[in-house]
């Protein structure tokens, strides 16, 4: 009997452990599916992905086509000097892979102007003086760096240099990007083309700058067909952007589905077709290559000559995309309350560009424009942009040919329209920083917008990221501290120099009105201090960088009693025998600013300064650095008490035992209690033997 009672026992214990195994394994493979939407973003709708979404998604898609198409072989043919099927490729496999990588649903990738400015900078001298290369080849390469960089970038969590950059470095190169748009296009729309391929070598024109010169001189020999062509197309598409913000702004919301740059290029088309305008000498784009649409491989022997230029090329357009299309993830994010995350979209962005290098396609990023139209268009998800994708397929491979009556001056209009465009924010932003007198962000604009103009787009990107880490660096390495004095009556804290702003009555204090009220209250008295004590403020958390500010500034507080006063002032002599550390907002310290601090502290001593720390954040991580470093015996602790004697009511000495001994007060009037005690018990000269006599605070 008893033989059987545990049979059935055992048989019951494994049949619980197969149960909890299987609730084990089941709970694994749920974690692990629930983990699945985040590395690949279209599993977090494709599940509820119904007919409405879809209907809305198509109509998104074939509203974007209809101008991307065009626009994309504007930037390939206009700015970046490659051939237009480049930028095609650019909106025909990339947003496929962002469909399943993208984690921003309205996001819409393609060629950038300012990328594609990039390349045509980088391949337009190549080709210039080596007719016999093939630029695609040269567009593998810097697409295949471009996403190699992104990838490793989004892999090693690098998402937060999206903060690096101000948005006056932006704007500025946004700007000078619109400006040599602009620059560059009139060559095409004036007929200029063939006169500035034939410039001797001596006296090729690169630069912006350069650039309007040459037209300046040949004005004369401009292309009168090819202008009247420009002329009329630039009023036209311009009037029927305006027409089409008017209507938008009176709520005719279906007006924009209006394509009216493809309404321009159909209409030039035709009437390029119809009255035979190449005989005119208007160059048109005549028949555009396709390609075999198959893999290509990004290194070959003979760009290794030129390896240098692309690879530079490449990783500019990896970090200015990146810019870009956080500018307008984030946007969108806003828009849509979407919450971003800048690493996927790092690794998002770099797969499309490694895929897409593969097909010769131009750098491919988010931009918030079409994105935004995308989102108004009615997309729901990012398959929006792979219907984008079938629909610019099917134009290559059955409506490509169609097009080979274009105008090239209208692709540079379609170019120049962009370009106006960019420029529009630029006067808002700078009368708002002057208005601010935020004179840094006009600086950073400037020097990035005429090193673009009158250099190159390189050295104007260099010179605006330097000054911008400039100011980074200048930003990080400054110390904060602050010397505290009270309020009168109160137990308030707050910056001395401030204090002595408000008693003088100027209006710049930002303290909260309760303090102002309180120091009013006072009758301007000047702020309560403690005789020979220093209290000073570490609102922030030390590193290498700000560690020596530090010590510089606590030098100046004891020489002259303020951070404010200038070094070469003459030195206060002052009778400082404390000094209080409020540590509050110090909520972490590295090895090297803790070797600083230490080094202060040992000084501090050595010339018989007490020394306290309040309000140590109760971080171990923080207090156990403090503890290893051998801070701890330049301190005043708490760890000890004082007993009185009720016949004699005299201070009665006695050693306080703890097992955890607490070097650090809980506050600024606790240390200062302290103070007072060792000050009116002056007979004790070694603070060791006086500790017991402070009262348990713990």
């Amino acid at each position: 009997m008893s033989r059987s009672n545990n049979n059935n026992n055992n048989n019951n214990n494994n049949n619980n452990n197969n149960n909890n195994n299987n609730n084990n394994n089941t709970t694994k493979i749920r974690s692990t599916l629930q983990k699945v939407p985040y590395y690949l973003p279209c599993m977090s709708w494709l599940p509820t992905y119904n007919f409405n979404i879809l209907l809305g998604d198509m109509i998104a898609g074939l509203t974007l086509a209809s101008f991307q198409i065009p626009l994309s072989m504007s930037y390939a043919k206009a700015i970046a000097h490659i051939p237009p099927i480049c930028g095609l490729y650019s909106i025909a496999v990339p947003p496929l892979i962002y469909g399943i990588f993208g984690s921003v649903p309205q996001m819409i990738v393609g060629p950038e102007a300012a990328i594609a400015l990039v390349v045509g900078q980088a391949v337009e001298p190549i080709i210039t003086h080596n007719s016999e290369l093939d630029p695609i080849d040269l567009v593998v390469l810097i697409s295949f760096v471009s996403g190699a960089a992104l990838l490793g970038f989004g892999l090693a969590r690098l998402g937060f240099l999206d903060n690096v950059l101000s948005g006056a470095f932006l704007r500025g190169f946004i700007t000078a990007v619109g400006i040599i748009m602009v620059v560059n296009s009139s060559i095409s729309e004036f007929g200029l083309e063939k006169i500035l391929e034939h410039l001797p070598p001596d006296q090729h024109a690169h630069t912006p700058y350069e650039k309007i010169w040459f037209l300046m001189e040949n004005m004369t020999r401009l292309h009168k067909p090819t202008t009247i062509v420009s002329i009329v197309s630039l009023v036209s598409l311009l009037l029927l952007r305006f027409m089409k913000r008017q209507m938008l702004a009176r709520n005719f919301k279906k007006i924009i589905f209006f394509p009216e740059i493809l309404t321009i290029v159909v209409i030039t088309t035709f009437c390029s077709y119809k009255y035979d305008w190449s005989s005119l000498g208007i160059d048109v784009v005549g028949s555009i290559h396709t390609g075999d649409f198959h893999f290509r491989f990004p290194y070959k022997e003979f760009k290794f000559p030129y390896f240098k230029t692309l690879v530079n090329a490449g990783i500019m357009s990896s970090v200015l995309g990146f810019f870009e299309s956080t500018t307008a993830s984030k946007s969108l994010g806003s828009a849509y309350d979407l919450p971003i995350s800048s690493n996927r979209e790092l690794v998002a962005l770099g797969v499309i560009n490694f895929f897409g290098s593969a097909f010769g396609a131009l750098p491919a990023f988010g931009g918030y424009g079409r994105s935004k139209i995308n989102g108004m268009s009615g997309a729901k998800t990012c398959a929006s942009g792979c219907f984008m994708s079938l629909f610019t397929i099917f134009t290559i491979f059955f409506l490509l040919k169609n097009l080979k009556y274009l105008p090239n001056c209208v692709l540079s209009i379609i170019t120049t329209v962009v370009g106006l465009s960019l420029l529009e924010e630029a006067p808002g932003d700078l009368k708002f920083h002057l208005r601010t007198k935020g004179y840094n962000e006009i600086i950073t604009f400037f020097v990035t917008l005429l090193a673009a103009f009158f250099y190159s787009m390189d050295c104007g990107i260099l010179l605006g990221t330097c000054y911008s880490l400039f100011r980074v660096i200048k930003h990080s390495t400054k110390s904060r501290i602050q010397i505290l004095g009270r309020i009168p009556n109160t137990n308030n804290y707050i910056n001395a120099d401030e204090g002595r702003l408000i008693n003088t009555g100027k209006k710049n204090v930002t303290e909260s009105s309760l303090l102002l009220s309180a120091v009013k209250n006072a009758h301007q008295q000047t702020l309560a201090g403690v005789e020979g004590c220093v209290i000073i403020k570490i609102p922030e958390p030390l590193t290498f960088s700000n560690a020596e500010d530090l010590r510089s500034r606590l030098r100046r507080i004891l020489k002259y009693g303020s951070t404010k006063i200038h070094p070469a002032s003459t030195q206060i002599k002052t009778d400082t025998k404390y000094v209080v550390f409020h540590l509050k907002g110090m909520t972490s310290i590295d090895s090297s600013a803790i070797q600083i601090l230490t080094d202060v502290l040992r000084n501090y001593s050595k010339r018989g300064l007490k020394i306290f720390f309040a309000c140590v954040p109760n971080n171990e991580k923080l207090r156990g650095r403090l503890s290893s470093s051998g801070v701890l015996e330049y301190l005043v602790h708490k760890d000890c008490k004082t007993q009185l004697n009720d016949d004699s009511q005299e201070h009665t000495l006695t050693p306080a035992i703890y097992s955890q001994p607490c070097p650090y007060f809980d506050s600024i009037d606790e240390a200062l209690v302290v103070i007072d005690q060792i000050d009116s018990v002056g007979a004790f000269s070694d603070v060791s033997s006086f500790m017991s006599t402070i009262p348990d605070y713990a």
